[in-house]
């Protein structure tokens, strides 16, 4: 099999995304086309991979069967930060029964569990690649796991493909060029400054 990258042809992410690369747009607005981005691929992602379940549902005038999410069934998000973390904002209420996972990968995952990777974009491909393998650690497959992220470059979808070829990513768009300080071109610059984020350790 070879990765599967799936960009739709929804002028909304289209849109957003033109939003996120005009060097103009303030933190706030950024932080929105992140988040629309973030909810319209993920609606996209799960359409045919979130689990439900088939119920009898009591309505006020009589019984009939219903399609229910299955919260028996865990979904672990693991977003970077900070872009990462807006797209997830724009999607979580698509998926109500996932838990967020901030920091680090949990040391136990179930092995029914899916995983939805938010990266605001792939460029070189390296700190997906280092999350990933610790997912497939846990025992994760490659089928349980979707990734999600506003644009990728193809070296890096390329590398991403060599070690994960089962793998599925949805994106906005994907670029053909990466700069020698690892920047896409034209990409949606640097989320860390566009979003006024200051990452801080704790001591």
């Amino acid at each position: 099999m070879t990765l599967r990258v799936v960009i739709p042809p929804h002028p909304l992410i289209s849109h957003w995304l033109s939003i996120l690369r005009i060097e103009s747009t303030p933190p706030p607005i950024y932080a929105a086309g992140l988040a629309q981005i973030g909810k319209w691929l993920s609606y996209e992602a799960i359409r045919d991979w979130i689990p439900y379940k088939k119920e009898k549902i009591i309505t006020k005038r009589g019984q009939t069967e219903g399609l229910l999410v299955d919260q028996a069934i865990p979904i672990y998000v693991l977003p970077n930060m900070p872009g990462g973390f807006e797209l997830w904002q724009g999607a979580r209420e698509l998926i109500p029964n996932s838990t967020l996972c901030i920091g680090k990968i949990p040391n136990s995952i179930e092995n029914t569990a899916g995983v939805i990777l938010y990266w605001d974009q792939i460029c070189t491909g390296k700190s997906l690649l280092a999350n990933l393998k610790l997912v497939k650690e846990q025992g994760i497959q490659q089928v349980q796991i979707r990734v999600i992220t506003a644009v990728a470059s193809s070296q890096g979808l390329k590398d991403i493909g060599e070690l994960f070829p089962e793998l599925t990513i949805y994106a906005a768009c994907i670029d053909p060029e990466i700069t020698e300080t690892n920047e896409l071109v034209p990409g949606i610059g640097n989320p860390l400054e566009r979003l006024n984020t200051r990452m801080t350790e704790q001591h």
